[in-house]
């Protein structure tokens, strides 16, 4: 009871009123003192990186109120060294001032990578080993011998790859292949709308080359934006050519411009399907 009337009493509510003079003000002064340390509403726009080599990063990081941090680095055929290939946050983000930009660099050269031994497996199966280590599948070039689509030996430039042999990341390693002893001949599969890599895959799978490739616009330099409009020789479920065969294929950024069959394009590519044998036809058809 003798506590319910102290609280009541002139001289606890007297201090109590001190209390509250001294503390609004405090938290007032603190409300506006984080609201200025934290720059509350006050934001700026990260600008783009992607493509600035890394001394007009430090040049330009300075006016923009940001700092960055170079965290990892990559090798791209389709960026200029030594430039940005990525950043995080993204340009057009909205942060603070001071805000710590992560940059990824495209490295000057590729890193080195031990050649796997591919002899002896499958075209198949060769190339998802080589494409696992970051190398390429080059050309295909057949030979006699009873293990059809076999590798039988790998080169670079010409000459044999060895395994453990150290080379650059994206290297091309041709492979020789055996032709099964018979006068094998493929169809040629239908790449109409397929990007360069694809096209590449669906060209390697059905036992033929790629020889050369010509996108029409001189501005795009992104295989990945480009589509193929036309490819020689063409699609014809009827024309049948010797394994190794090389495909000229052209692309364009025009994708909307393409006639292509989604029916064909849609269809997966089957690679027991796309064999003829000797057997299979008449030698005067051709």
């Amino acid at each position: 009871m003798g506590f319910i009337k102290f609280i009541f009493s002139k001289l606890f509510l007297i201090n109590l009123a001190i209390v509250g003079v001294l503390i609004a003000p405090a938290c007032i002064g603190l409300f506006y003192w984080l609201d200025n340390y934290t720059e509350h509403g006050i934001v700026v726009e990260t600008p783009n990186f992607i493509g600035m080599s890394f001394d007009d990063i430090e040049a330009y990081a300075d006016t923009t109120n940001l700092e960055f941090e170079i965290v990892d680095s990559l090798y791209s055929d389709e960026l200029p060294k030594g430039t940005v290939a990525a950043q995080e946050p993204g340009p057009g983000y909205s942060v603070k001032r001071g805000r710590k930009i992560y940059i990824t660099i495209n490295a000057l050269l590729p890193k080195q990578v031990s050649i796997p031994d591919v002899r002896n497996l499958s075209l198949r199966q060769a190339k998802a080993v080589l494409e696992s280590v970051g190398l390429k599948v080059g050309e295909l070039q057949y030979r006699p011998d009873i293990a059809k689509n076999a590798v039988l030996a790998q080169k670079i430039k010409g000459k044999e790859a060895k395994k453990g042999t150290m080379t650059f990341s994206g290297t091309v390693v041709d492979l020789v292949l055996g032709d099964g002893l018979s006068n094998t001949r493929v169809r040629i599969p239908y790449l109409l709308y397929y990007n360069l890599k694809e096209a590449t895959d669906r060209l390697n799978l059905s036992s033929l080359n790629l020889a050369t490739f010509k996108i029409d616009t001189a501005t795009m330099t992104d295989t990945g934006l480009v589509r193929v409009y036309k490819q020689i020789p063409a699609f014809n479920e009827e024309n049948l050519v010797p394994m190794g065969t090389s495909v000229i294929l052209y692309l364009t950024g025009d994708t909307l411009s393409i006639k292509y069959d989604s029916t064909l394009y849609f269809n997966p590519l089957t690679l027991p399907d796309s064999l003829i044998t000797q057997e299979d036809f008449n030698e005067e058809d051709f």
